[in-house]
């Protein structure tokens, strides 16, 4: 399905950011296979596996002093001149590190976001799906997060309907989402492919029940985006103006996601987004993927802005020029 992790020279990537901030770019997203991966392909043995949480940090801390990784990247992007954010997407939860919060916490132009895909909670599932981390490391590391950088949004997907879920396996899913409350969240149905592993797998779910599982899920997760928005109203954000928003474009209010299109016909705020409006994104809102921030009023396009929230849909908030 895919070959070996590859590296960019850091050097090129930084000299490609330079260039793309000096077009106007206002945000770097770094997307990869394994974000948190960069650069341990560079490492000059590359004995074993270190997929495992205590490998990837042993191997971390045995790489030669010149070799690139995700914080010295993420440092020196954040050391360039200008005003941008940089969004951290498809980290790996078993290759995060002390030193990649910390840098985070140090790095002011990363965007208080963190795409973090768990694919589920369940021991069991866990262990079928290969994802060498266990429950008990997940809810560590996801409090670990939460309490050195404060505010952020973290962002995952989860798989349903993976062979071998039971009712008990996914109701542990259900009640993880629900106690967690992550700020986004999306969810996948299972898709059996032939020569793959977990395709021969036995205990395949019908397609419907996947289907049933998946709409419980995001279900759940509409009442916590609910409460994650309402959490909003009343305070000042910094936003990327990007476009005005069409007439059309309101009345659905839904991002162009596969995510939450399934579940937004029937929002009942939208009776509240009315008139001009400018679209814009917060810290919290990855492009495409994630929620959007209307702005009623006139506001540069390309700029950012400091807005206040005032009301919200499901998943999108309403604000106005500070």
């Amino acid at each position: 399905m895919r070959g070996s992790h590859r590296s960019r020279a850091q050097t090129d990537l930084i000299a490609e950011a330079k260039q793309l901030l000096a077009d106007g770019v206002k945000e770097l997203d770094l997307i990869s296979q394994d974000t948190t991966y960069y650069g341990l392909d560079l490492r000059p043995t590359r004995n074993g596996s270190i997929a495992r949480p205590e490998n990837f940090r042993a191997a971390t801390k045995a790489l030669p002093t010149a070799t690139p990784t995700l914080c010295t990247l993420l440092r020196e992007l954040n050391a360039l001149p200008g005003d941008f954010w940089i969004r951290l997407l498809y980290t790996h939860p078993a290759h995060w590190t002390d030193e990649l919060i910390e840098t985070l916490a140090a790095c002011p132009k990363v965007a208080r976001y963190v795409d973090l895909p768990l694919q589920h909670i369940h021991e069991n599932m866990l262990q079928r799906m290969r994802r060498e981390t266990s429950q008990q490391y997940i809810v560590d590391l996801i409090a670990k997060i939460r309490a050195r950088l404060p505010g952020i949004a973290l962002r995952t997907t989860f798989i349903v309907g993976f062979p071998g879920e039971t009712e008990a396996c996914f109701q542990t899913l259900l009640d993880f989402i629900r106690d967690t409350k992550f700020e986004r969240l999306g969810v996948f149905t299972y898709s059996q492919e032939e020569a793959t592993i977990a395709g021969r797998m036995s205990h395949q779910v019908p397609d419907r029940m996947k289907k049933r599982r998946r709409d419980l899920a995001m279900a759940a997760q509409r009442t916590v985006a609910r409460q994650v928005s309402e959490s909003f109203v009343g305070r000042t954000i910094k936003v990327l103006i990007e476009t005005e928003a069409k007439a059309k474009e309101l009345g659905q209010s839904k991002v162009l996601s596969w995510e939450h299109g399934l579940i937004r016909a029937d929002d009942q705020h939208l009776s509240q987004l009315r008139g001009r409006y400018l679209v814009s994104r917060g810290e919290a809102d990855a492009p495409d993927i994630d929620g959007r921030v209307y702005v009623r009023g006139h506001l540069p396009l390309g700029e950012f802005a400091g807005v206040k929230v005032i009301g919200h849909t499901d998943y999108d908030l309403i604000g106005e020029p500070v």
